[in-house]
Formats: structure tokens, sequence, C-alpha cells
């Protein structure tokens, strides 16, 4: 009487265990079937190719293009025909109307931007920061010195501008410039560097 009084539980557990679990369609094992083909990861009905980088992963080293640094001086074409040069540093002094901070060396460049796109470029949207020994560099607007910065002005198809801007660097030897005409979004800036 005490053994079936003991098994009486382990009994009514099991039954109650095998009534949640899923059924097995006849397999002893209670394994689930294996599939030859299972399903394709798909969203939306669309397939993904076994092979596919998976939305909103980290890229890989071959799948982001490393930036090119150019040389000042040197000239960058983008694929719609418009090409940006930014010439080599050369120094300046600004003139006494400027705030500036006077402890520190001042470079500037001259910009040519020619458009050999299809459309207006909008030279008011161009961007422009620069480094210097890791730091960043104070921008110089010096009309007195001809440092207006971009034109705000519309450029042509066929047509070329030419501006300078200045900076207030740490290290003449040392500056890393960003420049970007934003009237494009598919138009990635550029660096240049000492």
């Amino acid at each position: 009487m005490e053994r079936f009084a003991l098994c009486l539980p382990a009994v009514l557990i099991a039954s109650v265990c095998s009534a949640c679990a899923p059924p097995n369609d006849g397999n002893p094992f209670g394994t689930p079937p294996t599939v030859a083909n299972p399903p394709s990861s798909s969203v939306l009905g669309d397939s993904v190719p076994p092979d596919a980088t998976p939305t909103g992963s980290v890229p890989t080293p071959s799948m982001t293009p490393e930036q090119e640094t150019l040389a000042f001086g040197k000239s960058y074409r983008w694929d719609d025909g418009v090409t940006l040069n930014v010439g080599k540093p050369t120094k300046f002094q600004p003139s006494a109307y400027t705030t500036l901070d006077r402890t520190k060396r001042y470079v500037r460049f001259t910009v040519t931007v020619v458009n050999n796109s299809d459309k207006s470029l909008d030279l008011g949207l161009t961007y422009i920061s620069a480094k210097s020994d890791n730091e960043e560099a104070q921008h110089v607007f010096d009309s007195v010195t001809g440092l207006k910065g971009p034109p705000d002005s519309k450029l042509s198809k066929g047509r070329r501008s030419k501006f300078d801007v200045g900076f207030g660097v740490a290290d003449t030897k040392d500056v890393v410039m960003e420049i970007a005409l934003h009237d494009d979004a598919g138009r990635p800036s550029v660096l240049y560097s000492t």
C-alpha cells in the first residue's frame, strides 16, 4: 500500500506533463522531425539569400569603403561631374579688424569648384572644417584679406568658382580639412591633409 501511495503522485505528474507537451506526430522519441529544406528567412515575403548580410548588422571592412585622404593641391571629381581642388596652404596674417586668438598661426587655402554636372550647384551650402594637432582649427573670416568663405550663390553648369578660406591652426604642418558640397546628399565629403 505504501508503494502504491508513493507511485500515485509520480503517475499524476507524468500524466499532467504529457498533456502539456506538444504532440510528437507518432515519433516515439519525442524529437521534432527534420526538415530537408527549412523555410528561408524572409521579411514581408522577400527571400533573403543565405550569404546576405542582415539589415542593421555591423558592416565588415570590405562593405564600408575607406574615405580617401588627398594631399592639398590635388583634385577630386565626384560621379556627377563636379570637381573640387583645395590648394596648398600658405601662411598669412589676418587684418587688425578680426577678433581672433592672436597666439595662433594662420593658413589660407584657395578652393576651386568646377561644375560639369547637369544642374546648378548651390555653393552657399558648402561645409568646411579643419583640425590641426588634433584640435579644431579656428575659421577666419576677414574681408580685408579676402577671406569671405564660400560664395552664397549658385554655380551654373559648365562654370568655375574660386574662393579663399583661412584658419587659425596649432601647427601649419599638421592640418586636416573636411569639405562637402551639401546641395546633393549623394556627394560625399572629401578629406585633405598636409
